[in-house]
């Protein structure tokens, strides 16, 4: 199962961490996974502020720190990956588990 933290204060983003493996299909044919990491990975690299964030990515982990109140631009990115997780999340409660603080 792929676990996601979402943290936010005072409505702004504050952090991400995804970990783990959906395990819906064999490796490399899971498409669960990989739909999880696109939206991440994508996101990570729609941010105009690279040095707003602290981000890492490797296998079955990933995660995002917000260093300062994101940018208007980063503020869109930031809630765009939080939707779509959200949808994936909801359409497979099985293998991915989203939590809100």
């Amino acid at each position: 199962m792929i676990t996601i933290l979402l943290k936010e204060k005072d409505g702004h983003f504050v952090s991400l961490e995804a970990k783990g493996h959906a395990n819906s299909a064999p490796y490399g044919a899971d498409l669960v996974c990989a739909a999880v990491s696109a939206v991440i990975l994508g996101g990570f690299n729609a941010l105009e502020e690279s040095d707003a964030y602290e981000a890492k990515a490797k296998e079955g982990y990933a995660s995002l720190l917000a260093k300062k109140i994101p940018s208007p631009h980063d503020d869109i990115v930031l809630s765009t990956i939080t939707s779509q997780l959200t949808s994936i999340a909801t359409s497979h409660p099985e293998a991915v588990k989203l939590e809100r603080k």
